[in-house]
């Protein structure tokens, strides 16, 4: 589930749609390292959720498998939704 965030610029925190030659198009600065740094940080949350995620996946499969299909299909809806939520709250 890709989060992407918006990279603002460190110098003048104009929004960094495009970077042309790894500078900002407002004020100039270097922005290369800075953009590589967020995109970093975003695949490690990313990782994150989706281990969190496959652990979910993993105990609700374990405690509905007695309960039948239905309450399996029920509860995988409703953790996968509950997932989506925490993870767009947790990480903006």
């Amino acid at each position: 589930m890709p989060l992407r965030q918006q990279i603002d610029c460190p110098a003048c925190g104009a929004p960094l749609v495009r970077k042309p030659g790894g500078k900002c198009p407002g004020c100039g600065a270097p922005v290369a390292q800075h953009v590589q740094q967020e995109r970093d940080r975003e695949e490690h949350i990313e990782r994150v959720v989706a281990v969190i995620g496959t652990a979910l996946v993993l105990l609700l499969f374990a405690w509905t498998a007695p309960a039948g299909l239905l309450m399996g299909i029920l509860a995988y809806g409703g953790a996968g939704a509950a997932m989506f939520y925490v993870a767009k709250k947790t990480f903006r």
